[in-house]
């Protein structure tokens, strides 16, 4: 006989409302003005409310800032080039003397170049996926000619199969002293540079330390990725756009949300009226229901900024040491649990909105995330952020000497001697977070 069973599960179902709000919350200013264009396209009963022109506009959001921050998010521009390395390239051969049917097929071999500015794709591969999108068959000979004009333009090092090729390459353009040598190194003892394993070198070479060092030094003026300080698409440099300002006024922080790129809304009057004198209940229900959207998504744009500034001004109340200081060192241990604890919301709440949020200082531009570290308890008792043994952590590697570097087990002694008794795992993992390299990596010549 076939039992039957009973279970009772409580189950919490998001409303749409109740996602979209969340959507919104995690959405940085520099792109909250989309959402609120997509909705004013979607529902008519939305509409934008007139503006003040921009410069009565910044002065009303604006009139609390007692003085001009030093780092203006609108000079917080990158400043990284904005020609990609494929548009330089195709540049270059405008000017070269060759037939329109070579010029197709070396502008689509730079396609091929990767964001490190290597060829690492096979000579068929170009070739078949050329026949493919131009239905025009060429032959290898011709792919590597093109590549080999690609290697003669600038930078030097593009487009080769390797890092080893691309350094061999620059080399070979340059004016290298050594040139030779260094050519035999990088070809023959490429893992051993890669390695920093001199005594190697040395010994197969059968060479002095002083030219070896004079071979180092080139070599470490060479590029091994060619197509660094090129943007990587088409489109123009983005602002890098704060969230919120912090800032001092009588002797006290203050904070608010950047709402200069917020657009000010409201229900459609017309539509309103519409559905207060229409008789037919269709059209009563759709009005009804664009009505209700729309003072929704009014509504939510309005909760939006009043979490931020409730989770940003928790934050300032914990780091106002930091906030004051400017000094990393003054930053306290803060988890995301403990802003929810203070403002009652969940976690996920407060991760939403300090995710990918900048907010503007007296002393810089940052993302709300690099306020936020564990607790490290000292001997003493007192207890720290972690970011400040990462902090202290960089400044003796900074100081150390380069030709002999700090193993781990002498960076844990190193950093007990300042109070801070870690184990060497936990020593390689603040050092891989900083993106530091183990010692034998930083090993250099002097």
């Amino acid at each position: 006989m076939q039992e039957l069973k009973q279970n009772l599960n409580l189950k919490a179902q998001l409303s749409p409302q109740q996602i979209q709000l969340l959507n919104l919350l995690q959405t940085p200013i520099a792109l909250i003005d989309k959402k609120i264009e997509d909705e004013l396209e979607e529902n008519p009963a939305l509409e934008e409310e007139e503006e003040l022109d921009y410069e009565e506009n910044y002065e009303k959001n604006n009139s609390h800032r007692t003085k001009e921050p030093q780092n203006d998010y609108l000079k917080n521009i990158s400043t990284e080039n904005n020609k990609t390395i494929y548009t330089y390239l195709k540049e270059q051969i405008l000017g070269l003397n060759i037939q329109e049917s070579q010029r197709e097929i070396i502008e689509f071999t730079i396609e091929s170049i990767d964001e490190s500015g290597l060829i690492k794709r096979t000579i068929n591969a170009i070739r078949d996926d050329f026949y493919i999108i131009n239905e025009r068959e060429i032959n290898e000979d011709e792919i590597r000619n093109a590549i080999k004009i690609i290697q003669s333009l600038e930078p030097a090092g593009i487009g080769c199969k390797s890092i080893q090729e691309s350094l061999v390459y620059q080399i070979k353009r340059g004016s290298s002293k050594n040139k030779d040598l260094v050519i035999k190194i990088i070809e023959n003892n490429f893992d051993e540079l890669s390695k920093n394993n001199f005594q190697k070198i040395k010994k197969e070479n059968k060479i002095s330390d002083k030219l070896l060092k004079q071979v180092y030094n080139e070599i470490e003026k060479l590029n091994p990725y060619p197509s660094i300080g090129f943007s990587k698409n088409d489109e123009n440099t983005n602002f890098v756009i704060p969230d919120f300002f912090v800032y001092e006024k009588n002797n006290s922080l203050k904070v608010t949300v950047n709402n200069n790129y917020r657009r000010k809304l409201a229900v459609n009057s017309f539509y309103k009226n519409l559905y207060n004198e229409t008789k037919n209940p269709e059209t009563k229900i759709f009005l009804k229901q664009k009505i209700e959207k729309a003072q929704w998504f009014k509504q939510a744009i309005k909760q939006r900024e009043e979490t931020l500034l409730g989770v940003m001004n928790n934050i300032v109340t914990i780091q106002e040491k930091y906030f004051i200081s400017g000094n990393e060192k003054d930053l306290r241990p803060m988890k995301l649990a403990d802003i929810a604890g203070l403002i009652n919301v969940d976690i996920s709440t407060v991760s939403r909105v300090t995710n990918s949020k900048y907010v503007e200082t007296s002393f810089g531009v940052f993302l709300l995330k690099e306020l936020f570290s564990e607790a490290f308890t000292k001997e003493n008792g007192e207890t720290i952020s972690t970011k400040e043994i990462k902090i202290t952590l960089k400044e003796i590697i900074d100081s150390e000497d380069k030709s002999n570097p700090y193993i781990d087990e002498l960076l844990c002694e190193l950093l007990d001697k300042n109070g801070y008794s870690i184990a060497r795992r936990t020593v390689a993992k603040y050092r891989e977070s900083l993106s530091i390299p183990p010692a034998r990596l930083r090993k250099k010549i002097l």
